[in-house]
């Protein structure tokens, strides 16, 4: 079955595995049949709960079988992570039994070793921001460990402690989640590096917690369970909630119940519309964007939603109560044509917001009427299935000019295929074809991709791209983010007196980030007058956990395997240093760990004068809500 998005669903810890085996999807049962009188080798899918038996020998049978650890004799590492998360979740279990530990013991003490020491789960933290709404906390640094808890006893004393700290007690619910992100086996111990967080509801208040804990096991004879033997807490950072309200609330209902397309359409999430589209007739659900501004000529944000085809596009016009309103129809946006995404902007200079949607392997042209009537006034075939759509005056001739990114090629990718076939994986240029146009005035736009040098690097699978004068020079630069493999930085230069040249400098500026780039967005963040750049990408445990291992990859060279560990590490913030060069201070801001992250954009959320950042995430989790 096919399934939008472009954005592969393997997970990452198969495909990965499967970059290191270089196993093939083939039927090998197939290739090498046994004889009449031989039976049948056993299918390593048989060992995979729920699989239905006709898929053990199917075409991916081999490839399936990958997603058991168990199965993988070369890869014990991970059949260990997975014994070592049976465990923690009883620790989790425990705290979430609002502190009480009576109940559990037997279940702790399964999990813990009798000659277990450690320091406390709870080393104190130190306020180092607050306002009216939140406060914020962190771990101070420390040199020095002290082994404090001693034994399966002193260790349920530790986790009673956090558990009041964290907020578990008989007026809390408490909400938790752990991530394996690194594990080191040898002999009968192991070491792991989990990412522990904590949600918790007080009357008057909201906690948070993030840990990262460093684990210490060890194997108990035949026990194929391992037990704790000493946890070290690493970082710790609190943010406590307070006030009547704090930071935002969910105000969908309010503002749009009264639309009738508000429960027909837009109130089912993506499991129902894929419930109820048939992929046979190239209906695609995935990666459709929105777009905010006024449609109007009122004043005041309207907005628009792209939709799959097959259900309509919708305009919302913000009324001055806040409330939505339907105006699809009367504004000539009821079409049921695919679209992607979409763009509001003053194109013919006349005051009013255009509109430019992204439609499929076409771009549409709208020109508003000022008052919000949209007429169609040409349309621009591209030869790629158009993902962000970009403006910005980019000759500074007085009108706006359009970059379209594009990811998968006409005829060769199908849109709705979770194969995009990147090659390399990490590294990849057979993607579809951006395109630089130029506003020519009444609605013509010329291809002059190739012209201006944007056509250097211009097949890398681009999601993303953001218009910005990172260097200060008057003029509007480029920044693309790419799935797959290296971005583009492409500075904007004066060649005469009126030429224009782009220039590909991502990686003598330092911001190629090879990664899964999803999104870009521009700000300065520690305000030195120059402007920041943060790209949104993957984190995924277990690419951190087997990128890591002596045997992921063993006869690659050392450059590419830090390519693919640096693919599954999560976003990037690039520090802009004003000399025309970036810094990677992700790590240290303490912003890489977005989870599977599809947007991203700096704000000032609070008002302070700051910008922070904001970070859309998630893939499709069918009905599992655990998730913090």
């Amino acid at each position: 079955m096919k399934i939008g998005p472009l954005k592969t669903a393997i997970p990452i810890a198969l495909l990965l595995l499967l970059l290191n085996t270089g196993c093939s999807p083939k039927n090998e049962r197939a290739e090498n049949p046994p004889a009449q009188d031989q039976e049948a080798p056993s299918s390593p899918l048989a060992t995979i709960p729920g699989l239905p038996a006709r898929s053990r020998d199917a075409p991916l049978a081999a490839l399936f079988a990958k997603t058991n650890p168990q199965a993988d004799k070369n890869w014990t590492s991970e059949a260990f992570t997975q014994a070592a998360g049976t465990q923690l979740q009883k620790i989790v279990d425990a705290l979430a039994a609002q502190g009480s530990f009576d109940t559990t013991e037997g279940d702790i003490n399964s999990c813990v070793s009798p000659d277990y020491h450690g320091p406390l789960l709870w080393p104190g933290t130190v306020e180092v921001f607050k306002d009216d709404f939140i406060s914020v906390s962190r771990s101070p640094a420390r040199k020095t460990v002290e082994l404090i808890h001693r034994g399966q006893k002193g260790f349920q004393e530790s986790l009673a402690q956090l558990a009041q700290r964290i907020g578990s007690g008989d007026n809390g619910q408490l909400k938790a989640k752990f991530k394996i992100i690194r594990v080191e086996t040898s002999g009968e111990t192991a070491k792991t590096v989990v990412l522990f967080e904590t949600m918790s509801s007080q009357p008057r208040q909201k906690l948070q917690h993030s840990f990262t804990w460093h684990c210490h096991w060890v194997r108990a004879g035949d026990d194929p369970n391992p037990l704790l033997s000493t946890v070290t807490v690493d970082t710790l950072e609190e943010v406590i909630y307070a006030g009547k309200q704090s930071g935002f609330i969910n105000a969908t209902h309010s503002l749009m119940s009264s639309e009738a397309s508000y429960h027909e359409q837009m109130i089912h999430g993506a499991d129902y519309w894929y419930g109820n589209m048939d992929v046979a007739f190239d209906i695609h659900q995935g990666n459709h964007g929105i777009s905010i501004g006024d449609a109007d000529g009122d004043g005041l944000d309207d907005l628009f939603v792209c939709q799959p085809a097959g259900l309509p596009n919708r305009l919302y016009l913000r009324q001055q109560d806040g409330t939505l309103r339907d105006a699809t129809s009367s504004a000539g946006l009821d079409w049921l044509d695919g679209s992607r995404s979409a763009l509001f902007a003053d194109f013919d200079n006349d005051g009013d917001q255009d509109m430019v949607i992204g439609l499929e392997y076409s771009l549409g042209l709208f020109e508003n009427d000022g008052q919000g009537k949209f007429t169609l006034t040409s349309t621009v075939e591209i030869n790629s299935w158009p993902q962000s759509i970009a403006t910005a005056d980019f000759d500074n001739d007085g009108d706006l000019d359009l970059f379209v990114c594009g990811y998968s090629p006409r005829g060769e990718t199908d849109p709705g295929d979770i194969f995009a076939n990147p090659v390399p994986y990490h590294d990849a240029n057979n993607g579809a074809r951006n395109f630089m146009l130029e506003n020519n005035g009444t609605w013509i736009f010329s291809d002059i991709t190739e012209a201006v040098g944007m056509n250097v690097n211009n097949s890398r699978f681009s999601f993303a791209a953001t218009w910005e004068d990172y260097d200060n020079d008057g003029d509007q630069d480029l920044y693309v983010a790419n799935d797959f493999g290296r971005n583009n930085l492409y500075r904007n230069e004066l060649i005469g007196s009126k030429a224009r040249r782009f220039i590909d400098v991502a990686s003598q500026a330092g911001v190629e980030d090879i990664s899964a780039g999803m999104s870009v967005s521009w700000g300065d963040y520690n305000r030195d007058g120059f402007m920041d750049l943060y790209v949104s990408n993957m984190f995924s445990a277990a690419g951190n956990r087997i990128t890591f291992q002596r045997q992921f990859k063993p006869d690659t060279d050392n450059l590419s395997r830090e390519y693919l560990q640096r693919h599954a590490r999560g976003n990037t913030l690039f520090e802009n240093t004003g000399k025309g060069t970036f810094k990677d201070v992700s790590l240290n801001a303490g912003v890489n760990m977005g989870r599977w992250a599809w947007g991203s954009g700096f704000t000032d959320i609070n008002n302070d004068g700051w910008q922070d950042l904001y970070v859309a995430n998630g893939f499709f989790t069918a009905q599992i809500t655990e998730d913090l």
